[in-house]
């Protein structure tokens, strides 16, 4: 779990492989929350039953390994009701997303080293580009299948503060597979930026290549990280909130002239299309609608309800930082928040 939160709040890949998780996993929270022996037991033989009746206890069963489930979660293997070779744990969905993010970033950087240059346009440069990003289509394609399987879990299972750190991480991983977040903070430190709306307009293709899943995915962070408990919030959370932000930002630049091809999209949105976006779940209608038919306009939300437009990039870092005023302040948080709002002064 280090290694993923180190891997993605500093854009690295990850230093542990899927294929070196062998050892048994944490089993049910049920086991350790037993009181005697004779209960462990008991429990054991619940989590690792036998079709056929005879006792696990002895037998040699143990927790599956995080690659045996890897290798399950890609046979689409794993089922929530029922479960007989493995017991789903919000711990279990933490780990898995930990390849998932592995190869999310093996593709972007990929991806990121072809040129945009016309003299590189070569037909295997053209085909090498294309197979990289259907490859990481199929990872997306893997992510929705773990958001499913998180979506069953908590329909028999009640939210806990660590699948709602699940989710948080889920979004965040699938914000990477449609964003270049090294190349964000390179335009927020105005590196190489000459200030054309032009310039602007091609900084922000290269920022975000699926404007509508980012946008969704950063506002599900916001939501996510508002709706913790203050004081058991995983530590990594103001980065959490600075990484939807600068994402927010980003978009923000393509409003700034007064005909840009994201406002001339909102002029034929009907009266009433704005939304929550960091109020909706993502599987609302509403959101699915606006990640498949761009229909409707995304906004923010004060905590007295005032909607707050994403077309102004100070309104959208000023709020934000507010989000983490909401949190227990820490050092980390601190930080955080001073470069936000060094950001919104420039």
């Amino acid at each position: 779990m280090v290694d993923q939160d180190l891997s993605l709040f500093h854009d690295t890949a990850p230093l542990f492989s899927v294929t070196e998780f062998g050892a048994p996993m944490p089993d049910s929270d049920r086991l350790w929350q037993a009181q005697t022996a004779a209960e462990w037991s008991e429990i054991f033989n619940q989590v690792h039953e036998f079709s056929n009746g005879y006792s696990s206890v002895g037998s040699g069963a143990r927790p599956i390994s995080l690659r045996d489930l890897f290798r399950h979660f890609l046979d689409d293997e794993i089922v929530i009701q029922d479960i007989q070779e493995v017991h789903l744990t919000p711990m279990h969905l933490r780990l898995l997303l930990h390849p998932l993010q592995t190869l999310v970033c093996q593709y972007c950087q990929l991806l990121s080293c072809f040129s945009d240059s016309v003299a590189s346009r070569s037909r295997n440069r053209a085909l090498t580009a294309a197979s990289t990003r259907v490859r990481l289509e199929e990872v997306q394609a893997l992510l929705g299948r773990w958001f499913d399987l998180a979506q069953r879990y908590m329909k028999v299972n009640p939210v806990c503060p660590m699948m709602q750190a699940n989710l948080v991480m889920f979004h965040l991983i699938s914000m990477n597979a449609v964003t270049n977040f090294p190349e964000i903070e390179r335009l927020a430190r105005r590196e190489g930026v000459d200030g054309s709306y032009q310039q602007m307009l091609w900084m922000h293709k290269k920022c975000l290549s699926d404007v509508q899943e980012a946008i969704v995915h950063a506002g599900q962070v916001l939501r996510l990280v508002r709706e913790m408990p203050r004081g058991i919030r995983p530590p990594w959370w103001p980065g959490a909130v600075y990484r939807a932000a600068l994402v927010l930002w980003t978009d923000s630049l393509a409003h700034n002239e007064p005909m840009s091809p994201n406002q001339q999209q909102r002029q034929f949105q009907p009266p009433h299309a704005a939304f929550a976006v960091d109020r909706l779940p993502s599987d609302h209608p509403t959101i699915l609608r606006y990640m498949s038919r761009k229909e409707g306009i995304p906004t923010m939300t004060k905590r007295d309800g005032t909607p707050v437009l994403l077309d102004n990039g100070f309104s959208v870092l000023s709020h934000c930082i507010d989000v983490i005023d909401e949190g227990v302040a820490t050092r980390f948080s601190d930080g955080i928040r001073s470069k936000i709002e060094k950001l919104a002064r420039g």
